[in-house]
């Protein structure tokens, strides 16, 4: 997988969730992946009230099983703190993200300078066209959905950028994709794997390309199955 690949797999997953607003059963699907993954940061387990903008877009980087590039959090501060210390935090209101880069915002950024002050809101980069930077965000609006919204490069309220460093995922994965076996098709899986990634599949967690085959590392079989028994593909025990 290429490096742009890796990039749009997750801003792809969050841009799936599009919609979803606070209560409904898809921001209760996003907060389930975000609860399943152990351990826990911080120890912290989310609720389905809780503010949620940071946990939408570590849940994207769980389901695109990123998370050795994108250190989940649900804080925005402590997801700043995760980044500064792997050197991945951009601190440049001028900078021009890539997919999949995460925005940190500032809400109460007066407009001079880069702004330093204590951050309120996470969203990913999902496009940018010219000088406009496109972010889906969790935790949005007065509705709490998930939510595209549009910025200008070097604009109010940015407070800077998490960048996972993908170049070193996709290179990673390029090593590990020459010694691991991927299964194309579900009927190629082992059989106590099908059912969990049928159900994955028609949750969209998993995508087909265009020839109707999903490419599921070896690797990622048994977190699908946990996945599925904790009931985040489709009801309590996965059911369908």
């Amino acid at each position: 997988m290429t490096e742009k690949e890796l990039r749009h797999s997750v801003a792809d997953i969050l841009c799936q969730w599009q919609g979803a607003k606070k209560g409904d059963d898809r921001h209760r699907h996003i907060i389930d992946v975000y609860n399943a993954y152990t351990p826990l940061p911080r120890g912290v387990r989310m609720s389905y009230t809780m503010d949620w903008c940071a946990a939408a877009v570590s849940a994207a980087g769980i389901a695109a099983g990123l998370t050795d590039i994108m250190p989940p959090e649900c804080s925005c501060g402590e997801l700043i703190k995760r980044y500064k210390a792997l050197g991945r935090w951009v601190e440049d209101d001028a900078y021009r993200p890539q997919v999949g880069d995460l925005m940190l915002y500032a809400w109460d950024d007066d407009g001079r300078g880069d702004c330093a002050k204590a951050p309120n809101h996470v969203g990913m980069v999902v496009d940018t066209v010219g000088e406009t930077i496109c972010v889906m965000e969790g935790n949005m609006g007065s509705d709490s959905r998930v939510g595209l919204r549009e910025m200008r490069v070097d604009g109010r309220y940015i407070r800077g950028y998490c960048c996972p460093d993908y170049a070193a995922g996709a290179a990673r994965r390029e090593t590990e994709e020459e010694n691991m076996k991927i299964y194309r098709y579900v009927a190629e899986m082992p059989a106590w794997a099908q059912a969990a990634a049928t159900r994955a599949i028609n949750n969209g967690v998993i995508k087909m390309d265009e020839t109707g085959a999903a490419g599921v590392w070896e690797q990622n079989l048994q977190p699908l199955v946990w996945m599925d028994r904790l009931g985040l593909f489709g009801g309590p025990g996965g059911r369908a």
